[in-house]
């Protein structure tokens, strides 16, 4: 079953097809990641080289198929685990992502309460584990416990804060009201009107705690990396085609998020989003000054068109904004071009002497959601599983996701666990070119709802 409702139609269906997976798109994040250029170049990657043979392959090394590898690593210390990615860990999606650690989350309205409810026990739950890891591995990656804040620019968008905070009153979380004094405050700029204050989460260098997580793997686990798996054939067990080498394994765990589709896998279940970020150079003391007085924040927009800002602990500034439907999962020069000038002119609106800074980096990055705050997890056919974290908290829910995934394989039972299968399978969806129209016509809605938020 991809969710628990309809799994077992869905998983006839995958057993009676022909028993080949073929990439139809290489995973392609674009030649920029201003998180991943602030660290050092790692050491050479272990490529897939000549016959590998594993217990279990799990396929991307990102926040699903690290939590996946790391718990079937510990739960099966006699197996082998090898866990390949397309490219570097942390150059790829949950290393472009803007770095909070949700432990609670408002969309706001939330159409399928019960659902969120659920996913929401499942962020906190996800938090508290990178937080653990983090600590035992002393995994160095800017983790503050700061919170965050949800942001208002305009009275259109007051609204928006306001189901922010009823939403957060329905899930019984504790929040606290600010006002432009309050927010200037904490920035640096008089740009918010109101915003609602929330404890618990975490800000972190996404990049960063993905390299540490993947370089604290189990012993019995074996990172290959830049081996972008090619095809994949289910005679008699499976056989993973990458440029350089084949990996043959028992089961196979599917982690590369919305790229599973590539393969013929979870199509017309997911609706892929870019959000685009850029990441400036380290500001100067003087620079540092403007922007308020606690070192740090992280702010997310209550209307959807506002734009996500952070300020990190090495002195940069965090400028995240512009949704595109993401089915093409390229993104050309020209639309980078015209983001970085978006995300320019978003940091002069709120510190105008600021909007000459140089950024480090200018990159998209794919979401993905579903129409009913589903789920894509568990078996797809017999010995091939799948986890994808397809919500607004993704790094949390994708690690508490692959994490349980893993248990799931193993025959571990636990009330979280039952939570995650209690979700309700990820919704059809449209194919394009319907999907499409639909999305750019929310996309435009959400923008004339917000002008100002950017």
């Amino acid at each position: 079953m991809l969710g628990t409702q309809g799994g077992a139609k869905e998983h006839e269906r995958f057993a009676m097809v022909k028993r080949r997976f073929k990439a139809r798109r290489l995973p392609d994040d674009g030649p920029r990641n201003g998180w991943y250029e602030t660290l050092p170049p790692p050491p050479p990657a272990r490529r897939v080289e000549g016959r590998v043979r594993a217990d279990f392959a799990v396929i991307g090394a990102g926040t699903c198929g690290c939590a996946v590898a790391r718990r079937l690593g510990e739960l099966r210390p006699d197996d082998t685990v090898a866990l390949v990615e397309a490219t570097r860990v942390g150059y790829g999606t949950s290393g472009r992502n803007a770095g909070f650690m949700l432990d609670h989350h408002s969309h706001g309205g939330m159409r399928h309460f019960e659902a969120a409810r659920k996913n929401d026990r499942l962020f906190a739950a996800g938090t508290a584990w990178l937080r653990d890891l983090v600590e035992k591995h002393q995994i160095r990656c800017q983790w503050s416990d700061w919170g965050r804040i949800y942001v208002a620019a305009e009275a259109s968008a007051e609204p928006d804060l306001k189901a922010v905070s009823d939403g957060f009153d329905a899930l019984g979380v504790p929040w606290r009201k600010l006002d432009r004094d309050d927010l200037e405050a904490v920035t640096g700029s008089r740009f918010y009107r109101r915003g609602v204050r929330a404890d618990g989460s975490a800000l972190v260098q996404p990049a960063a705690m993905m390299r540490g997580l993947a370089a604290t793997l189990p012993p019995n686990v074996t990172l290959y990396e830049e081996s972008p798996v090619l095809e994949i054939g289910t005679t008699g067990g499976f056989r993973l085609a990458c440029p350089d080498g084949t990996i043959e394994a028992r089961e196979v765990v599917l982690c590369n998020h919305v790229h599973a589709e590539e393969m013929g896998i979870l199509r017309h279940r997911i609706v892929p989003l870019a959000s685009f970020a850029s990441l400036t150079e380290p500001l100067s003391d003087a620079q540092a000054a403007m922007l308020g007085a606690e070192g740090e924040f992280g702010l997310l927009p209550a209307n959807a068109n506002g734009s996500t800002v952070r300020l990190t602990l090495d002195g940069r500034i965090l400028m995240r904004n512009s949704l595109h439907y993401a089915r093409s999962k390229r993104f050309p020069p020209a639309l980078m071009e015209e983001v970085a000038d978006t995300h320019r002119r978003s940091i002069a609106r709120r510190w105008p002497d600021l909007g000459e800074v140089s950024f480090s980096g200018t990159w998209g990055g794919i979401l993905g959601f579903t129409r009913n705050e589903g789920a894509v997890f568990g078996a797809v056919r017999d010995g091939l599983w799948t986890v994808m974290s397809c919500d607004a908290a993704p790094m949390t829910k994708g690690a508490i996701g692959g994490k349980l995934l893993a248990e799931h394989i193993c025959g571990e039972e636990s009330e979280l666990l039952r939570v995650m299968l209690s979700l309700p399978r990820a919704a059809l969806l449209p194919p394009d070119p319907i999907l499409r129209f639909a999305v750019h016509r929310r996309i435009g809605r959400i923008a004339a709802a917000g002008p100002g938020e950017r």
